[in-house]
């Protein structure tokens, strides 16, 4: 079976929401044709729309920056070695903490 050719898809979109948009995406690394792909693609792999269509309360938001952060954060310490624990109470766990702070 011989693979489909690209498509293309045109979306008009408020200008001001374009540039906010592709702002936020740029911080996370990504341009707006990608973010597409990604959203479509979770679209056919959960067969739901992959966020919750709800308000979200303003104390769950993050900007973009912190989203990069958080996900920076992430990737490091999945690093080998960057990983603690187990601790068995929340003391052991301060105490590891300000070691490692220090």
């Amino acid at each position: 079976m011989r693979p489909m050719s690209p498509q293309t898809l045109e979306v008009t979109l408020d200008p001001t929401l374009k540039k906010k948009a592709a702002k936020v995406l740029d911080g996370l690394g990504l341009d707006l044709e990608s973010a597409v792909r990604v959203f479509l693609t979770k679209v056919v792999a959960t067969h739901s729309i992959p966020f919750a269509l709800a308000e979200e309360p303003e104390a769950y938001r993050f900007s973009a920056k912190e989203t990069k952060d958080i996900l920076n954060a992430k990737r490091e310490s999945q690093k080998a070695g960057m990983l603690s624990g187990p601790f068995t109470t929340a003391e052991s766990l301060i105490t590891h903490l300000r070691q490692v702070k220090a």
